[in-house]
Parts: structure tokens; C-alpha cells; sequence
């Protein structure tokens, strides 16, 4: 019998889910792209980080409440967003995203995740965007100009991967045993 085929999950940023909540102007873009995988796949990814983030813009930029805050959360947590840990491999993943294409640890997660699970990326953050290149999900009307943040000034230089061969090969060996 042959296996059934597997549709990719889809990685949600926080800038779509705040679009969403804060109905912003690509709001209904953003939840028919929402739609239309519930209605393929129904699997909605987010790097355990993702709450954190959301908080702290909620909080800090836009001023909200606590219980704004609260009530947020709980609005996104409608949407069956499943949580993934950041445990090493997914934390080293991000750290050479964030080295190669100069982003936030917040952004870069998102596209370590969407790379690990090999799925697509919503977001409507530019930057991030462009890093994905063909993983960035399509949202209709929505032409890469908004930035979620200033650009981070990076000393860029790539990581030496090399540097740490008995730690990764650690993780892996961690990895496999907990695999079993």
C-alpha cells in the first residue's frame, strides 16, 4: 500500500497572526491563505518562542493591557497553532539563519522551523521573506515592503560549523536515542 501523501505544515509568523488580531489591512489575505491550508493540511506550526514574541510586541508596542494581552493570545490559540519546542538542533538551525541573512532569533526560528519540518513559511515580514525565498507563502495583494522591525546591524560573518563537531555529534547521538 502506498503511503499516504504527506502535505507540508505551514510555519505562522508573528507578524500574520498580529495582522490577524489587530485586523490589519492584509488581515483577510492572510486568513484565506489560513483557510485554504485548514482545508488541505489543518496543521499550523509555531516555534514555542512565537507566544513570547507576541506578548512582548502586544505589550510593549502596542501597549496592550495585561488582559488585552490575555485575551489575544487566547483570540490566536483559536487558530490550533501547535506549539515546537526549540530544543538545540532547531536553537543551532536559527543561529545560522540569523548569521547568514542578518535576523532576528525570533524570524530566523520561524524559517529554522519551516526548513526542519520542510514546510512553508506565512509571513509579511520583507526581510524574512526574502530569506525564504520559494518557502514564503503567497498572500494575495501583498507585495514584500513592510518591515516588523529595523533591520539588525549583524557582524555577519558565517558560522564555524567545524568548531563545534563533538557537540553536534553529541546532539545527534541525543536525537537518535530519543528518536527510539
Amino acid at each position: 500500500m502506498a503511503d499516504p501523501i504527506r502535505v507540508p505544515a505551514l510555519v505562522v509568523d508573528a507578524s500574520t497572526a498580529l495582522a490577524i488580531v489587530r485586523s490589519e489591512p492584509h488581515a483577510p489575505a492572510v486568513e484565506r491563505v489560513l483557510a485554504d491550508h485548514r482545508r488541505v493540511s489543518g496543521r499550523f506550526l509555531v516555534p514555542d518562542a512565537f507566544w513570547l514574541e507576541i506578548a512582548n510586541v502586544l505589550g510593549r508596542r502596542y501597549h496592550g493591557t495585561a488582559s488585552e494581552v490575555v485575551a489575544t493570545l487566547q483570540d490566536l490559540d483559536d487558530l490550533g497553532l501547535e506549539d515546537v519546542r526549540i530544543e538545540r538542533p532547531l536553537l543551532l538551525a536559527t543561529i545560522d539563519i540569523q548569521a547568514r541573512y542578518g535576523l532576528s532569533a525570533y524570524d530566523a526560528a520561524y524559517l529554522a522551523l519551516a526548513e526542519a519540518e520542510d514546510a512553508r513559511l506565512l509571513t509579511l515580514d520583507e526581510r524574512l521573506a526574502a530569506a525564504a525565498g520559494k518557502r514564503a507563502a503567497r498572500i494575495e495583494g501583498w507585495t514584500p515592503r513592510r518591515l516588523a522591525e529595523e533591520p539588525a546591524t549583524y557582524e555577519s560573518e558565517p558560522v564555524d560549523w567545524s568548531r563545534f563537531g563533538p557537540y553536534l555529534a553529541r546532539l545527534r547521538a541525543e536525537a537518535r536515542s530519543a528518536a527510539r
